[in-house]
């Protein structure tokens, strides 16, 4: 009887003690965001958790959408882990510049400066044309604190790049 209530015991103070550690493992942001919440039949849910249980039947809802609410909380990517979306940005980025910059995928302050100027009229259009001939376009890690991303690429030789948000709305090219 004795060793059963000693080993029950162990037990015990074993389970507390994984759990203990388990809760000390997870990192708490810096500055949490605040999650809009909804009760629901007595039950506290995040609201974003709500719409993204609503997918219409027979659509799935792509990788980014359903753990963007990470992000939203303020949990950064681990280093470990790829840059998922970098070469989707990179294949945006070419045909963006290949397509002669259509103003749809332009952000409303798009900029482009040639050798350090900005250019406007008859010089952008130019640089327009002569873009087409871009090539080895590399999408470089999200600024954590501008979330936009850098794709470089090469033309004529020379080292270029553009600055892109999320939404993929090119913001500035360098040429």
């Amino acid at each position: 009887m004795a060793t059963t209530h000693s080993f029950a015991l162990l037990l015990s103070l074993v389970m507390n003690v994984l759990l203990a550690a388990m809760l000390l493992s997870q990192s708490v942001p810096a500055n949490p965001v605040a999650v809009p919440v909804r009760t629901i039949a007595r039950t506290t849910l995040p609201v974003r958790s709500l719409s993204a249980a609503r997918c219409p039947k027979g659509l799935s809802r792509p990788v980014v959408a359903q753990f963007k609410f990470l992000k939203d909380l303020g949990i950064k990517k681990p280093d470990f882990l790829p840059d998922f979306g970098g070469p989707k940005k990179a294949r945006m980025a070419e045909e963006f510049v290949t397509s002669g910059f259509p103003s749809a995928e332009r952000a409303p302050t798009f900029t482009v400066t040639v050798n350090g100027e900005a250019v406007d009229g008859e010089e952008l259009e130019n640089a327009i044309a002569s873009a087409k001939t871009a090539a080895d376009f590399n999408a470089q890690p999200y600024d954590e604190e501008t979330l936009e991303r850098t794709i470089t690429f090469t033309l004529n030789g020379k080292d270029c790049n553009l600055r892109m948000t999320q939404e993929g709305k090119v913001l500035s090219a360098n040429l």
